[in-house]
């Protein structure tokens, strides 16, 4: 008969996998992170494990989600502290950039295939769900920063797909020079401001 658990004991359990996953799809990647490696870390019967999670790319995704919602909450606090359109547009392009320096999950995302690995485990409406939080996420900070800051008239869809171009050098590093790279997105990032503020609201 399968053990049962207290609600107390299965937020305790929930939190564990989710730091302990974090830790070893981080260091080692999806693919190569067996479930049989994670209950191990976690101290739990892999059977317990499916009391959570149907694989170990939901639990992935779930990861996922949190830390992109830590992510959003970093650029929220940076959109806070500008004073101007201009401002927060470099400090947006400079803080996406420190994000995957200093974060190894989202770094790891990006930079293998662990998300095509991900995708393919999923059910395709739990995917779905998170493709369109994922774009609302990120459409809407852009949509208000144009209410609020003064942006051209560009459809916010382009400038997503702008910030994610950025995000694409981060991994080319190599090929744009590592030693002039932070000039590089600082010059990136003032030119991409003056093209998208409009010079008249400009604070």
């Amino acid at each position: 008969m399968p053990k049962t658990f207290t609600e107390k004991e299965k937020e305790t359990i929930r939190n564990i996998l989710l730091q302990k996953g974090r830790e070893l799809f981080s260091t080692y990647g999806l693919k190569k992170t067996s479930i049989t490696e994670l209950t191990n870390a976690a101290g739990i019967a892999q059977g317990t494990f499916y009391i959570f999670f149907d694989s170990k790319e939901e639990l992935y995704l779930e990861i996922m989600e949190l830390e992109e919602s830590k992510s959003e909450q970093f650029l929220e606090d940076i959109l806070k502290s500008s004073h101007s359109s201009k401002e927060a547009i470099r400090k947006i392009i400079n803080g996406i950039l420190e994000l995957f320096e200093t974060n190894p999950l989202i770094r790891r995302i990006y930079d293998s295939h662990d998300y095509e690995l991900m995708v393919r485990k999923l059910p395709g409406q739990k995917l779905e769900d998170h493709k369109r939080k994922d774009t609302a996420r990120v459409l809407n900070m852009i949509i208000r920063i144009q209410q609020e800051n003064g942006l051209i008239e560009t459809r916010p869809e382009v400038i997503v797909g702008l910030l994610r171009a950025i995000v694409m050098l981060y991994f080319h590093q190599d090929e744009i020079g590592r030693e002039i790279y932070p000039e590089v997105i600082d010059l990136l990032a003032n030119i991409i401001a003056d093209g998208l503020v409009k010079e008249n609201t400009v604070k």
